[in-house]
């Protein structure tokens, strides 16, 4: 489903200084297996990305989108 371990994924995650960009990093590595050709290890990716969402995220309550104003 990963690729990898959980505990490996959870490191990977735990182990970002922004977790954003880690994200954000993994979806451009995505991209780049499904030009590749390389489908079953783009969807492992996207796995890990869900991991996170559901696991460290609140996916229960209505939480509305919040632009970052700088």
């Amino acid at each position: 489903m990963f690729g990898t371990t959980k505990n490996n994924v959870e490191i990977g995650l735990a182990s970002a200084s922004n977790i954003n960009m880690r994200l954000m990093g993994m979806l451009s590595d995505v991209q780049m297996l499904i030009d590749q050709g390389s489908t079953v290890e783009a969807k492992q990716v996207i796995n890990q990305v869900k991991y996170y969402f559901s696991e460290y995220t609140n996916t229960r309550d209505c939480i509305p989108a919040q632009k970052n104003i700088d």
